[in-house]
């Protein structure tokens, strides 16, 4: 039998890229003082995109759990990145709106995000950068929950195109 090679797992190479860029990035940010983590940014994105989401909302568009998702809202919370608000509509709903500082924090961010990722791909061409990016999408969209991801987030894309 042939011995199994991790190194070449296509899962183990997409789980060290991943946790070497968020890595990478959750440094970046304290580097510069920010008290935020690469999960909160994944939530801030979120909200920067369309503020006010409920929850589950944000479990869907980041494919989380609800039970991840509620711990990361109650320690945003903490740290006053974001606040709840009833629904107007729909007592029953809590909405997740930005609070001035989660604001204030968007441009400088993603400036932060964009320079890191620069840094982590030097030497990678663009086209090899898309072709990562589409498979990755391939490969994913064969997760029903994670495909409904994906669906929205191109819907929304022909809308703004």
């Amino acid at each position: 039998m042939s011995q199994y090679r991790l190194e070449d797992a296509l899962g183990f190479l997409v789980g060290m890229a991943g946790r070497s860029l968020s890595n990478s990035v959750q440094r970046t940010f304290s580097e510069h003082g920010y008290n935020v983590t690469t999960e909160h940014w994944i939530i801030l994105v979120q909200l920067w995109n369309q503020d006010g989401l409920t929850q589950l909302e944000l479990a869907e568009r980041t494919g989380k759990d609800q039970a991840s998702i509620s711990r990361l809202i109650q320690n945003m919370l903490n740290r006053e990145l974001i606040y709840r608000m009833r629904d107007a509509d729909d007592a029953r709903c809590k909405r997740i709106h930005l609070t001035e500082s989660g604001k204030d924090q968007q441009e400088k961010l993603m400036e932060l995000v964009k320079q890191t990722l620069t840094e982590v791909t030097e030497g990678i061409t663009e086209e090899d950068l898309a072709t990562t990016k589409r498979v990755l999408k391939k490969i994913a969209s064969k997760n029903s929950a994670t495909n409904r991801i994906f669906e929205k987030v191109d819907r929304k894309k022909g809308e703004n195109e």
